[in-house]
């Protein structure tokens, strides 16, 4: 059977830095962001601010090259515990995915009915992004790293 190993724990680092800079560009440009990303739903005059089409295309771009890089580098000590937690998270996310999704289909027939047609079109806009595929990834380094810095605090206090 084919063996797949992770990338190096420096790669973890430079994915941590990226998403900073991703962070410190939406605190610098956030309205240019907003305004890129939901146009006419926030907003309702077309004036763009200074920003508007690079920072907001840098965010889209970078945020889930970080979250890759997180999600497939090691730690500095992998053992089978990271790896258990690893599968754990994984399958956390995929269970959310799933009951998202299929939350989502259940409740867009009833929402069709009570909505008007643009603010059904304004809610997804809204919904893409904290539900895209990046988004997902996002959660699961979320998840893996609470569950790991939690199982360390529980070994720690055992000690």
């Amino acid at each position: 059977m084919k063996k797949y190993h992770l990338l190096d724990h420096k790669w973890q680092k430079v994915g941590f830095i990226i998403f900073a800079v991703c962070v410190l560009l939406c605190l610098v440009f956030w309205q240019a962001i907003i305004r890129d990303l939901f146009p006419y739903v926030f907003f309702k005059e077309s004036s763009s601010p200074v920003g508007h089409t690079w920072a907001s295309a840098l965010v889209l771009l970078l945020t889930p090259i970080s979250f890759a890089l997180m999600a497939l580098s090691q730690e500095k000590q992998e053992d089978e515990r990271i790896v258990e937690i690893r599968h754990q998270a994984l399958v956390t996310i995929v269970i959310i995915y799933v009951v998202w999704s299929l939350l989502m289909f259940l409740t867009t027939p009833f929402l069709v009915h009570i909505l008007s047609p643009e603010a059904i079109g304004k809610l997804n806009i809204i919904l893409k992004i904290p539900t895209g595929v990046s988004a997902f990834m996002g959660y699961y380094v979320l998840i893996f790293k609470l569950s790991l810095w939690k199982q360390n605090r529980e070994l720690s206090d055992e000690e």
